[in-house]
């Protein structure tokens, strides 16, 4: 079957994720209070512990990257991996 799209029609944006309001605070308040490095795998785990429901890596990956961009988390690259630490100088 073959679909026509007529001119000048276009299509709704697809939405994108809907986060828990509380999310930003539940990462923040678990790095703090559990320290060591912080892997995508590891906020994937906490989420789905909290919520019940999955996260994508790519998702993770962007909120640990966002705190590491804010001054919180010191990104640790390695050559077989990637991981994050609560700064030394941030206050728990």
């Amino acid at each position: 079957m073959t679909t026509t799209v007529e001119a000048g029609a276009t299509t709704a944006p697809a939405a994108g994720p809907r986060w828990p309001a509380d999310w930003d605070h539940v990462l923040d308040t678990a790095i703090r209070t559990w320290r060591g490095e912080w892997t995508t795998g590891r906020v994937q785990l906490l989420y789905k512990a909290r919520y019940g429901d999955g996260m994508h890596r790519a998702d993770a990956r962007t909120f640990l990257s966002r705190r590491a961009h804010q001054g919180v988390l010191l990104l640790i690259n390695r050559p077989d991996a990637r991981c994050y630490t609560l700064r030394k100088d941030v206050r728990p």
